[in-house]
C-alpha cells in the first residue's frame, strides 16, 4: 500500500432502534486516511471449505430478503462472493456494510447510483458489481494496513470523532455492522479476512472468520 493513500467513504449512520423498528438514516461524509505499511506479516490462509461459495451466496440472499424484502440487492449474493474472491474478504461483510450504509441499497443515494456501501462521497457506478469491486479493494487496502476486524475497519471507514461527522453518528457503525454480520453467521468481534491474517512481533492477532448457522432475525 502506498503511504498516505486516502480512501473516501460516505457513512449513513443508523440512529436509535434497529432498522426493522424504524431507525432514521442520516448521511455523514467520512474521509479515511490509511497511512503506510504496518509491518504486518501474512499467515496461512483459512481452508476454502470454511465458507462454501454457493452456501454463502444463498445465505446472503436469504438474509437480504428477510431484512428488506424490496431491496434491489436481493439475488446478488453470488456477485458479492465473486467480487470478494481472491481478496481474503468474507463476502458477508459486504452485505452487513450495505445494511448499515444504505439499508441494503434502499436509502440515501444508493439506489440511483448503484452505491450501496456509501463509497464516495458522490461516487456513482454503472452497476452493483462495479461498486462491489471498489468496496472490496478499499477494504483490502485497509486490511493491508493492519485492519482485520469490523472495529479495525471502522477506524478508517467511519472513525468516531471525525471532523466531518458533527452529529457523532459514526459511533453506531461498529455495532450496526456487527449486528448484521452476526445475523449472517459471523463473529462481530473476530477477523473478517481469510487470507491475510496478521501477526505482530510474533503474536497472531487474527485467525479465520467464524462460520456458524445464521441467526434468525
Amino acid at each position: 500500500m502506498r503511504p498516505g493513500l486516502v480512501i473516501m467513504a460516505t457513512a449513513f449512520g443508523i440512529v436509535g432502534a434497529p432498522l426493522a423498528l424504524g431507525g432514521v438514516v442520516v448521511v455523514v461524509a467520512v474521509a479515511a486516511t490509511v497511512a503506510g505499511a504496518t509491518g504486518a506479516a501474512q499467515t496461512s490462509a483459512c481452508p476454502a471449505r470454511d465458507l462454501p461459495p454457493g452456501g454463502v451466496a444463498r445465505t446472503i440472499d436469504a438474509w437480504i430478503r428477510r431484512q428488506v424484502p424490496d431491496s434491489p440487492l436481493a439475488g446478488i449474493g453470488a456477485q458479492m462472493v465473486a467480487g470478494a474472491a481472491g481478496s481474503g474478504l468474507d463476502p458477508r461483510l459486504l452485505a452487513a456494510i450495505a445494511m448499515q450504509e444504505t439499508r441494503l441499497g434502499t436509502a440515501g443515494g444508493g439506489p440511483a447510483v448503484f452505491n450501496p456501501f456509501g463509497l464516495g462521497p458522490g461516487l456513482a457506478f454503472p452497476n452493483w458489481a462495479a461498486a462491489i469491486r471498489l468496496a472490496v479493494g478499499t477494504l483490502a487496502t485497509m486490511h493491508s494496513g493492519g485492519a482485520w476486524s469490523i472495529s479495525g475497519i471502522a477506524v478508517h471507514w467511519a472513525p468516531v470523532g471525525a471532523s466531518n461527522d458533527p452529529g457523532g453518528l459514526n459511533v453506531n457503525w461498529v455495532g450496526g455492522v456487527g449486528a448484521s454480520y452476526a445475523q449472517l453467521g459471523g463473529d462481530p468481534t473476530g477477523p473478517v479476512f481469510f487470507a491475510r491474517n496478521v501477526a505482530r512481533n510474533g503474536v497472531r492477532v487474527g485467525s479465520c472468520p467464524s462460520v456458524v448457522a445464521p441467526r434468525a432475525s
